[in-house]
């Protein structure tokens, strides 16, 4: 049951993140978001997520209920597996219109175990 929990909130995550200012490509931002994970800032993590279709009003409270479930449950997965060793770009996948992009990253886990992990990106600015 914890594996689909974790499972889904990443999912989540990664259907929100977004990419913008710093990184040059949707690769690029999707792996800070990795890195971030992997150092467990998941402060900043939340940061990246894309509220644009939240409500203004219920902003900060979904901020604080992702921020809830990443220390939560993704710092205890992260510990389980041994937190991050590496990861690897499997694909990018830009869409057209040049707003979004689909980013496939291995990561592999202090354990020996890995897992492909997708984001889906938007770009905001």
């Amino acid at each position: 049951m914890k594996k689909v929990l974790f499972s889904l909130v990443c999912l989540v995550a990664c259907l929100l993140v977004t990419s913008c200012g710093g990184a040059s490509t949707p690769a690029d931002a999707a792996a800070d978001c990795v890195e971030l994970i992997k150092a467990q800032d998941y402060e900043a993590l939340v940061e990246t997520i894309d509220f644009s279709e939240v409500e203004a009003d219920k902003v900060q409270e979904s901020k604080d209920l992702f921020l809830a479930l990443f220390k939560e449950k993704g710092g205890k997965e992260m510990e389980k597996k041994q937190g991050i060793t590496s990861y690897t770009l499997v694909s990018e996948e830009i869409a057209e219109d040049g707003k979004s992009a689909v980013v496939k990253y291995d990561i592999t886990y202090g354990d020996g175990s890995t897992q492909t992990n997708t984001f889906n990106m938007v770009l905001v600015d």
